[in-house]
């Protein structure tokens, strides 16, 4: 049998070292996805208590829902306020056309079930699409309209900068 030298040795175990580091971060090496992908606007197994803007809110009341505001008038039943939450989906972009630093946000908080804190989505009406703001990135709203999210809001105009 032949013997391997101290030298030789030493160079497989400096190999299989670098080999096993590299195995280990292979995540760290692989190129990642360079385009955001589109998400929910709400998690996929959210359960909703809540839904809370200014001039109103949406609550669960037992099994069904209620909206509470001054708003007399809302064409939109409580379940399909919450459909379109539900249905509703955030595509990344990297920054709007629109520039919204004079305009105030259409403030709206989820409260789900088993989370201490509120989901805080800023929305900003434009004349073709509606823009959200959601953990320091943008988004635009896709497969919901705003004024079925808040449909007590009737005053919902776009900005025309």
């Amino acid at each position: 049998m032949a013997r391997i030298s101290t030298k030789a040795m030493n160079n497989i175990v400096i190999f299989s070292m670098l080999i096993m580091i590299a195995l280990f971060n292979l995540d760290t090496l692989l190129p990642k996805p360079s385009t955001a992908q589109t998400q929910s606007l709400l998690p996929a197994d959210a359960y909703i208590l809540k839904i809370e803007t200014d001039a109103g809110r949406i609550e669960r009341n037992g099994q069904r829902w209620r909206q509470i505001t001054d708003n007399s008038e809302i064409a939109i039943s409580p379940e399909q306020q919450i459909n379109a939450w539900q249905a509703a989906v955030l595509e990344p972009v990297s920054s709007t056309a629109t520039d919204f630093s004079n305009s105030a946000p259409i403030i709206a908080v989820v409260w789900l079930a088993g989370k201490s804190d509120g989901l805080v989505f800023a929305f900003y009406q434009a004349e073709q699409a509606t823009f959200v703001r959601y953990e320091n990135s943008w988004f635009q709203l896709q497969q919901s309209a705003l004024a079925t999210l808040i449909p007590w809001l009737s005053d919902l105009t776009y900005q025309d900068n």
